[in-house]
């Protein structure tokens, strides 16, 4: 007697895509109220490329929107979570005694900051890199990438302090 198989669905590179493409608009919508919209891009960006490296994941063909959007949204909470995280870490020693202007001001900071910096920074706070893993990219020692966001945490500290003068 043979044994018959059920082989469960998965979803392929080519239908991800095209379902992808057709969610698209729907998720920067989505994540433009979490995040804002000059970050829903990315974001939808990063979900896209979470969602098709993790496709395999998804058992039911039916649940695709639900979970590509909860996909997105993990994000979207990432994001906040690490930027919120960053501010805390800049303005623990003391709180400013004048608005440095929200995200934006922050942004601009860590946008003036020397290129080097700036990338570790993004790595670390804006998408929850680990050290060894950022040292593991870009070629640096763990060590010197702590030193390097010591540096630039400094940095940022120091201009938060002068726009609060």
């Amino acid at each position: 007697m043979t044994e018959s198989r059920v082989i469960p669905w998965e979803l392929g590179v080519d239908e991800f895509d095209a379902r992808f493409a057709l969610m698209r608009e729907r998720l920067v919508r989505i994540c433009t109220g979490f995040v804002g919209p000059a970050m829903a891009e990315d974001v939808v960006h990063d979900a896209f490329i979470r969602g098709r490296d993790k496709r395999r994941q998804l058992r039911r063909e039916e649940l695709f929107e639900a979970w590509i959007t909860r996909v997105a949204i993990r994000i979207c909470f990432d994001r906040r979570r690490s930027g919120t995280r960053l501010l805390e870490v800049l303005l623990r020693s003391r709180p400013p005694s004048r608005e440095l202007g929200g995200d934006t001001g922050l942004r601009q900071l860590i946008e003036d900051l020397p290129p080097r910096e700036r990338t570790l920074v993004v790595l670390h706070y804006g998408h929850g890199y680990r050290l060894e893993e950022i040292a593991q990219m870009s070629g640096l020692s763990a060590v010197n990438v702590r030193t390097i966001l010591f540096r630039a945490r400094r940095r940022l500290r120091n201009a938060i302090e002068r726009a609060n003068q």
